[in-house]
Order: C-alpha cells, then structure tokens, then sequence
C-alpha cells in the first residue's frame, strides 16, 4: 500500500500536489512547489526532509513569516476559569487553566522570548506539561537569535510531519 501510495503523490501533477502539501508548513506554500521539483520521492520521510529542507534553506524573512503564521504560546495561555469554555478546542497541557501565579509568569517569559527574538515562543506541545513547557522556555530564551531561529522552526518541523502523516493516511484510504 505505501509504495502505490508513494507512486500517486509521485504521479500527481504541480497544481494538485501544491493543493495537497501547500498547507504543510504555514505560510509557505512555495516550500510545496519548490519540492515537487525533486520527485520522485522514495518515501514520505523523504517528501518529509524535502519540504523542510526548503523551509530552512529560505531567505531569513520567508523563515520568520512561516514562524508567526503559527500560534504561539501567548495565544494559548489562561487564567483557569471557575466557568468552563464552552466551543474551545482543548488546550495543550492545560495552559488554559493556570493559576494567576503560573499565568503572569508565563506571560512574562513570552513577552521577553517574543521582544528578544521578535517570533512567537513556538513549541510542539505534544506530550509535555506546562512545567517542560516552562523549562522549555526558559532554555530557549538564553539562545542566540540564530540558534533560536533552528530551534523553532524543528518545532514547526515536528507539526508539519504531524499533517503529514496525516494527509498520508487520507490519501491511502
């Protein structure tokens, strides 16, 4: 089943594969195009590597709009309610129900990440807690701009091969 599928991305022309794999990463649906040039792809890690590879190998500005076209932390972070949230999707990590203690320290921390390397604090937030989250934070906030630039968009990297997979397992039903 891979390899037939494998065979169908490869077979598909420009227009179709841009509108199958444009929305990978955010905001760069040029990372789509450029990586349809380099079919045939063995296997979806390398479709995979292929699209990120254009992702990192963009202009720094092209990079930086990837990067705020996704939700950062900032956009994530509450006061715990005594009132439930009705029509939210549910938060990572309970980042909507903090205490106003872990709130004003979370946003503390983001507005400093946010001001020192003008992105928002981009993290895949699968599986951890918002104490890994807060380390996590803490961590990146004494990178160098440059190396912090790396380390978001692997973040971004990870989310991406998520809907990747994803689309995958559309296309082989």
């Amino acid at each position: 089943m891979t390899e037939v599928t494998m065979r169908t991305i490869n077979d598909m022309g420009s227009k179709e594969f841009i509108e199958r794999f444009g929305g990978i990463y955010k905001n760069a649906e040029w990372a789509a195009q450029e990586a349809y040039e380099c079919r045939p792809f063995a296997s979806l890690k390398s479709l995979s590597t292929t699209l990120s590879a254009m992702v990192r190998a963009a202009p720094y500005d092209a990079q930086r709009r990837v990067l705020r076209s996704y939700p950062g932390l900032g956009s994530l972070i509450a006061v715990a309610s005594p009132v439930p949230q009705a029509g939210g999707k549910a938060v990572p990590a309970g980042l909507d129900r903090l205490s106003p203690e872990e709130f004003a320290q979370f946003r503390s921390m983001n507005k400093s990440y946010e001001e020192r390397f003008d992105i928002p604090f981009i993290i895949d937030f699968s599986g951890l807690t918002k104490n890994q989250i807060m380390a996590d934070l803490e961590r990146r906030l004494r990178h160098e701009p440059e190396v912090e630039l790396g380390v978001a968009l692997l973040e971004v990297g990870k989310m991406a091969d998520r809907a990747l997979l994803e689309l995958y397992a559309d296309l082989k039903l």
